[in-house]
């Protein structure tokens, strides 16, 4: 039995055979003024490279390529398989900093590659779970709600960079309330929330995110990247960041901070390493020996996509209109011949 996931593609259909007889009406009505001017035999002499019925076949094969691109688009499934899904009732969302300050090299290449590193490992170790993905500097996004495709969520994690939250600054509050929004919106288990920044937390607003995760049930687990001794942080130009006066501004690590948000609201904080895993083991340990609120197994049944059964044949339609157009017109004798 054929399915279709998007089948509110299909409402361009309404006006294709409109559009059909809308176009076969103009050729028809080129073809009686042409008649007016001059006989059959005169316009195959003035214009021997028109052919009426090259353009009807045009028309025809023009429709026909959009007509199975639209089906394409409303992406046609048959067949299925059924998943197991067991889920521990926990729902994460990592929330990684993207500020200018992430951008210091004291972890190469950066502090924000490795960040995306390490939280790409929780990602995976939390299959089963549901996720979700916050971007946050001076503001923050939610770059994934909670969902159990692990791989939409990783990509998501992986297209952040710098320039993903325009305002700049570090805004551990704003972190936290777009992760209570992601929970509100869609959560259902245990609520816990990674948090991945060298904690300049400069909005000053620490003891609120506190409060707000506080009051939300939100169990936060802190990872501290940079050094104490700190980095400057590097500018596209290839210059520093400088501060009003006119200095090197030097980033360093916070840690003080995000241990005080992590012990405030029974999570774990732990500083990142240049290289490996080993610091997100205690993380992870907590995570599987949390008692889960609202365990459930549940079977996914997941139908196989079949849209390019339609959309190979609509370009290489496509292509096949716009190589025979292209020798016809290649086939010109000389000014005034028109080909359709």
């Amino acid at each position: 039995m054929i399915r279709f996931g998007n089948p509110d593609a299909f409402f361009p259909l309404m006006l294709l055979p409109a559009a059909v007889l809308l176009l076969w009406l103009m050729l028809a009505r080129r073809k009686a003024m042409l008649s007016r001017y001059a006989s059959s035999a005169v316009l195959n002499a003035l214009m021997p490279n028109y052919s009426q019925g090259w353009a009807r076949v045009r028309v025809t094969v023009l429709f026909i390529t959009v007509a199975l691109a639209v089906l394409a688009a409303a992406r046609p499934q048959w067949g299925y398989e059924d998943r197991r899904i067991r889920s521990r009732g926990v729902d994460l969302i990592v929330a990684v900093d993207t500020s200018l300050s992430m951008l210091a090299q004291d972890f190469k290449p950066n502090r924000l590659a490795r960040a995306k590193e390490l939280l790409q490992n929780i990602l995976w170790a939390a299959q089963g779970e549901r996720v979700g993905v916050v971007a946050f500097a001076g503001d923050a996004f939610v770059m994934s709600p909670l969902t159990m495709d692990i791989r939409m969520a990783s990509m998501a994690l992986e297209s952040i960079n710098p320039g993903t939250v325009p305002v700049q600054g570090t805004s551990i509050l704003a972190a936290v309330q777009a992760a209570v929004r992601a929970f509100e919106t869609a959560g259902k288990g245990e609520r816990v929330m990674v948090l991945l920044t060298d904690g300049e937390n400069q909005d000053g607003q620490l003891d609120a995110a506190l409060t707000a995760a506080k009051a939300a049930s939100i169990s936060v687990y802190t990872i501290g990247i940079g050094t104490s001794e700190g980095m400057p942080i590097p500018l596209s130009d290839g210059s520093y960041k400088q501060d009003a006066q006119g200095g090197t501004v030097n980033s360093k690590l916070d840690f003080l901070t995000l241990t005080r948000l992590a012990d405030g609201t029974g999570g774990k904080a732990v500083r990142a390493n240049a290289t490996g895993n080993a610091e997100i083991e205690p993380i992870l340990a907590q995570l599987r020996s949390r008692k889960a609120k609202d365990q459930t197994e549940m079977t996914m049944r997941v139908y196989t996509e079949r849209f390019q059964w339609f959309l190979g044949p609509a370009i290489g339609l496509l292509a096949f209109e716009m190589l025979m157009t292209g020798a016809m017109r290649r086939r010109r004798s000389g000014p005034g011949q028109v080909v359709a």
